[in-house]
């Protein structure tokens, strides 16, 4: 063993009575009473009053190995000396010069650990130096940081061993600018803490770093047999929190909280086992869970009832039957017959059936009737067609019906420009000649009108025509098409040799129906009129071209409610010649044995389409939830 004294002594000026008191305590020859105590010998100065520095300097006969951390709570400035005995030491001494407050002594006879305890009233500058290996100082000075009152806090007595670290350093120990939070929660070891620190370590133990934690903490730290290495790290004013999380996770380690305040630092590998090994219990007890449950299933009454789909796609809903089959339950589809066999408990059978009751439905059937006819341009009007106007009419029968006001004004583009309509009856006849007109428009029939009466009454008097009334049934959401023209043949010449293709020159009508919650009729409507138009023929081989107009609409009718598609105009010129044989062939002098008649007619194309929803026996399209369920089968 190495022989130290202990000596202490102040150059403080006038301040040297206030620190008599424990210049008697320390007296050398106290120590000497114990040769075999290695216990170091400590003197307190002033070095620049200006900045308020103090200079604490240590002097021993051995190496001095040591490790200094910085606290911010209270504010303080700890080194832990190894191999050191307190000797004479008092637990506590004021100094309340320059930025020292005081001074606070601890020995850990476990670690054999000496704890120097600087506290500090305001942030401070420390700078250690070492003299040579038995010789150290440390100077402490005003920090530019704000000043704050360091508050006293009693640390517990627990043994920390160091390693050796530089002999010299560096460093700024200063307050946190955010309050710290003290709240007794493992959560706030990682998440909440706010306290910044200062750490400067070389080949420091793992362990001893883990213990300084639990003195920042205020966490009891416990510390794993596994849990073993080095430290080298330099943190400047850094949450502790974080830095204690870089330290776990460079070195594979992880916590487990016990409690509120104890932290268990284990090997992350452990960590990992522990998780596997919950999992795996977890699953065994579902397992258990699953088996108790079916085993109450089979205790219970199971039931087998026999469905037969009528209407929907068997495939279809089976799917929704899935959600109510217990573990327990069977369903078997039969596609042959279309044919549900359910087998499971009454309750989850009822709801099965309730299920298919609802979605195994008729699918509604729309009868769509339209009329074609061809009438002057004039007549339309006459028959009281509201074009372009939208409105609102509660009609008895055969009425479409709108849902704006009646006032509401619309507007129709033409090839001329813009036209606006009104509250009255408009026909939108063309400027200039019928084939550029605006097309092909929606119209409305009005209220308290006899379609039927009235278009036979147009025939009589020969101011148009019904060229056919196609009916079509169809399903809800199913497309139904009426087409009515002719195809015109077309040759082209290629390498294999003249072919002749067929053009479509027809009016076709698609409508594809859907009936609505309230009984009525949404219609999407797409209106095609291709024509030939053999006043514009090609130059080449004298072929004519196709006139094209198109519409594409949807309208809500009520059910036997009639729409009116218009808009679609056919100019017709034919040409009469009567003559005299032979004198009308004569040059110059033959036109006056002959007489040309001329005719320019203009006629409208009218389509009405009126759907009807076909109603079952009972009178309805719509079905109803059951009440009561019959026909279970028990085991």
């Amino acid at each position: 063993f190495i022989f130290l004294f202990f000596f202490l002594t102040v150059y403080v000026g006038a301040c040297a009575p206030s620190l008599a008191p424990f210049f008697e305590k320390t007296h050398p020859k106290d120590l000497l009473e114990t040769p075999s105590e290695n216990t170091p010998s400590f003197s307190l100065s002033t070095g620049n009053e200006k900045n308020g520095e103090i200079i604490l300097s240590i002097h021993s006969y051995s190496l001095i190995r040591y490790t200094v951390s910085s606290l911010l709570d209270p504010l303080r400035l700890v080194l832990d000396f190894t191999e050191m005995k307190k000797g004479g030491l008092p637990d506590l001494f004021p100094v309340n010069r320059g930025v020292v407050d005081k001074v606070r002594t601890f020995y850990f006879r476990n670690g054999n650990v000496l704890r120097m305890e600087i506290f500090l009233n305001q942030d401070a500058n420390y700078h250690i130096k070492a003299g040579s290996e038995n010789k150290l100082s440390i100077h402490l000075d005003y920090a530019p940081a704000q000043q704050s009152k360091a508050e006293e806090s009693s640390v517990p007595e627990k043994p920390i061993q160091t390693e050796s670290i530089p002999s010299s350093e560096k460093a700024l120990l200063g307050r946190s600018s955010v309050t710290a939070t003290d709240t007794d929660s493992c959560k706030v070891l990682l998440d909440e803490a706010d306290e910044k620190i200062d750490l400067n370590f070389q080949s420091a133990s793992l362990t001893n770093i883990l213990r300084i934690f639990s003195e920042i903490s205020g966490f009891n730290i416990i510390i794993a047999d596994q849990v073993k290495g080095n430290v080298n790290i330099k943190l400047h004013s850094v949450p502790w929190n974080q830095a204690f999380k870089i330290i776990l996770d460079n070195h594979q380690l992880a916590i487990r909280c016990i409690g509120d305040n104890i932290i268990n630092v284990v090997p992350l590998a452990d960590i990992e086992k522990e998780i596997a090994a919950q999992a795996a219990i977890r699953t065994a007890a579902e397992k258990e869970e699953a088996l108790k449950k079916a085993a109450a299933i089979n205790s219970e009454a199971m039931i087998t009832e026999v469905k037969r789909i009528n209407y929907g796609l068997i495939s279809d809903i089976s799917k929704s039957l899935d959600p109510f089959k217990s573990e327990g339950g069977h369903i078997i589809v039969d596609k042959r017959t279309n044919t549900f066999i359910l087998t499971d408990l009454r309750a989850n059978i009822e709801k099965m059936l309730w299920s298919i009751e609802i979605m195994d439905k008729k699918t509604p059937q729309i009868l769509i009737e339209s009329r074609i006819v061809e009438v002057s341009k004039d007549y339309s009007k006459e028959l009281g067609i509201q074009w372009g106007l939208t409105g609102s009419f509660a009609p008895k029968d055969a009425i479409t019906d709108f849902n704006s006001q009646r006032d509401k004004r619309v507007v129709i583009t033409d090839g001329s420009g813009q036209q606006g309509v009104g509250n009255t009856l408009v026909n939108l006849g063309t400027a200039s000649t019928a084939t550029s007109g605006v097309g092909i428009i929606i119209g409305n029939i009005l209220s308290g009108l006899d379609l039927d009466i009235k278009l036979s009454a147009l025939e009589s008097e020969g101011r148009g025509r019904i060229l056919s009334t196609p009916k079509i049934m169809t399903t809800d959401n199913h497309t139904a098409k009426i087409s009515s023209g002719r195809q015109i043949p077309f040759q082209t010449t290629s390498q294999e040799g003249t072919q002749t293709d067929f053009v479509d020159a027809a009016l076709s009508l698609e409508v594809t129906p859907h009936v609505t919650s309230d009984g009525n009729v949404l219609l999407d409507i797409t209106a095609t009129k291709n024509a030939a138009d053999f006043a514009n023929v090609a130059s080449t081989d004298n072929l004519p071209t196709i006139t094209t107009n198109e519409a594409i609409s949807q309208v809500i009718v009520q059910n036997g409610g009639t729409t009116v598609l218009g808009g679609i105009f056919e100019r017709t010129t034919t040409g009469k010649e009567k003559k005299v044989p032979f004198f009308s062939e004569i040059p110059f002098l033959g036109w006056l044995f002959k007489n040309a008649d001329d005719a320019d007619t203009v006629s409208e194309l009218l389509i009405f389409i009126t759907p009807t929803i076909v109603m079952d026996n009972k009178g309805t399209i719509r079905g109803q939830y059951p009440t009561t369920l019959h026909g279970a089968i028990k085991h």
